[in-house]
Formats: structure tokens, sequence, C-alpha cells
């Protein structure tokens, strides 16, 4: 009986043997060919998603082995089963794609349906929540393939039926997903280590969510302050400006101009930080004060001025002193020769 049982398991070790060695044999072969598709998909996914980034490689080689011994071989290892390792390696062809905000990831993988089949998912973050002692980060991943559209596409064709992993993770999960895998934890680590960890992996969720939060937030400011110009709403005197405040104001004035809002923002911190109690009513009272002279003198010059360049005019012009890093030494000069005339 031993020797049966040693007789099939030595039969079963090179059959293991053989199979690996048929993956490899399989793996460089074809590894041109993943490559090429792999461009494909990136190519696909970049040019009809919004993220933040999308990258993607094709697992080593030792990578796939590993994985085929440790999450499927235990279960192969029976006389009779027969298999091959590439079917059984899905994520071959890795791909990461980045978002901003938790919210993103749901509608990136709704969205992923006018290209792709969803054969399967996993998210790591239900994994997570079911454990009080695993720590990772959170991630959601898919196995796709080509949809029907694409697949009979000539361009697409050759890889109708090649499956991939894709992985959504925002900026924050990717970073935690960094620092994860720099630690190198495991689940035995003394008990002060794993509340230390713990509470980190509690920051990195807290940061998600409230990223998400102020952006909103954010949105909600953007929208009353187009809301306030609509409503021909007062100037505020009490506090000194915003963002907000100078896009309502600026906007009334140029109405057919883009405001970007980080350049605003760079814009009012600079305008404070030369005076830190500037109100929407003292940009407003600039404006109403100085904003058609500068325009003439703008007519005036070879290179007419934009929004922000009449409105450091304009706030020169209000307070030279407090002001007087706004303009260049050779606008100054320009502006007190052309202002002569006016």
């Amino acid at each position: 009986m031993h020797s049966c049982f040693s007789t099939n398991l030595v039969y079963i070790m090179i059959d293991v043997e053989n199979k690996i060695n048929e993956f490899k044999d399989y793996y460089y072969n074809n590894h041109d060919f993943y490559n090429s598709a792999l461009r494909v998909f990136l190519e696909l996914l970049s040019s009809h998603y919004n993220f933040e980034s999308v990258s993607g490689r094709i697992k080593d080689i030792g990578e796939c082995v590993s994985k085929f011994k440790r999450k499927y071989l235990p279960n192969l290892e029976k006389p009779g089963i027969d298999y091959e390792i590439k079917d059984l390696i899905t994520d071959l062809i890795g791909i990461r794609i980045i978002c901003l905000y938790i919210i993103d990831i749901e509608i990136i993988r709704k969205s992923l349906k006018k290209d792709f089949n969803e054969l399967e998912f996993t998210d790591k973050t239900e994994q997570i929540e079911r454990t009080e002692d695993k720590f990772g980060y959170r991630s959601l991943h898919l196995e796709l393939t080509l949809n029907n559209k694409n697949a009979n596409l000539p361009e697409y064709k050759a890889y109708k039926d090649l499956k991939f992993e894709l992985q959504i993770r925002t900026i924050i999960q990717d970073a935690w997903s960094v620092l994860d895998h720099k630690i190198k934890y495991k689940r035995s680590i003394p008990h002060d280590l794993k509340r230390r960890i713990n509470r980190l992996s509690a920051l990195f969720e807290v940061a998600d969510e409230e990223f998400f939060r102020i952006s909103e937030e954010i949105i909600t400011e953007e929208q009353k302050a187009r809301n306030r110009i609509k409503k021909y709403a007062k100037v505020r005197k009490d506090k000194p400006i915003d963002v907000f405040g100078f896009l309502f104001i600026a906007r009334k004035y140029f109405k057919d101009y883009n405001f970007i809002e980080y350049k605003a923002d760079g814009f009012v911190e600079e305008i404070l930080n030369l005076n830190q109690n500037f109100s929407e009513n003292d940009f407003n009272d600039s404006l109403k004060k100085h904003l058609n002279k500068v325009k003439k003198i703008s007519g005036q010059e070879i290179k007419h001025m934009n929004p922000y360049t009449m409105i450091r005019h304009c706030l020169f012009l209000t307070d030279p002193d407090k002001f007087n890093n706004l303009l260049y030494d050779y606008q100054k000069s320009s502006l007190k020769i052309i202002e002569r005339k006016f």
C-alpha cells in the first residue's frame, strides 16, 4: 500500500513538473503576443475612460508558477485530473487603473461594460471587512475579456478570448498598497504592532472618504458662486476674499473668460499674501473703479492683456504700495506713461 502511494505521488510530481515546463514553453513562445494584447487593452482603456492613470504588465514567469503552486495545485494533486496552467493564470496580463475618489471605482466599473465582459470580480474591501486580523489595501479586482462588439473588430479579433485582470484603486488605496508591500507584515505579529497597523489602515480609509467629501463640498461652493451671480447677490465685506468670492466677482466682469479654479486659487493666495484683509467688496470696488481705464490701456498696447493681467493692474492702481509686487517694473513704467493720456 505504501509503495503504491509513493508511486502515485512520484507520478503526480512528474506530471506537475511536466505541466510547469509546458507552461514555461507557452509563456516564452507567446510573450510578444501578450505584450501586444497589453498595449491594445491599455490603448482602449486610455481612449475611452476618465481616470488619473492606467498602467499594466505581463506577470513574471516566477510569479505565475508560484501562484499556481499556492492557489491551484492543492486541488489538482489527484490522479486523472487534466488541466493546463495557462487556463488557470487569468492575470497573466495585469492592468491597474488609479482614480481620485472611492465613488469613481463603481462608476468606472459600470462604464467598462461598453467594451468588456466582466467574468468575475473580487472586492478587496469586503474581504478585509469580514475579518478582524486581516490587513491590506482596498481595491476592486475584475477579470475581463473583450465584449462581442470589440471582439469582432479586425484590430481586436486576435485577442477576443484573452482574459486579463484589472485592478481599480483610488490614489489613497494605491499609496497604502505601496506601504503594505514595504512593511511585509504577517498575521502573527505582536499585538501592539497589529494595533498600530490597524490605526494606520483606518487613517488611510478616513483620508479616502474625506477627500471625496471635500471634493463634493468644493463643487457645492463653486455652484453657490455661480448662483450668486444669477441672483445678483451682494458682495461680502466681513471677511477676506476666498477663491469662491474671487470667482463670483471676476465672472461678473469677465463673462466670457473661463477661470480655472486651481489657477484662481493660486491668484487669491498671492493677493492675500500682500493684503491679508482684502475682501470681496475691496476686489469689486477695485474692478469697478479701474477696469475701464485698464481696458483702454490694454487697447493701447501691442500685446493685449488677459483678465488676470487686467486684474493685477486694477489692484496695483487701487493700492500701489501693498500690491507693488503684482506688476513687473516695465509694466509699472508703461502704466505711468499710458495713464497720463487718460
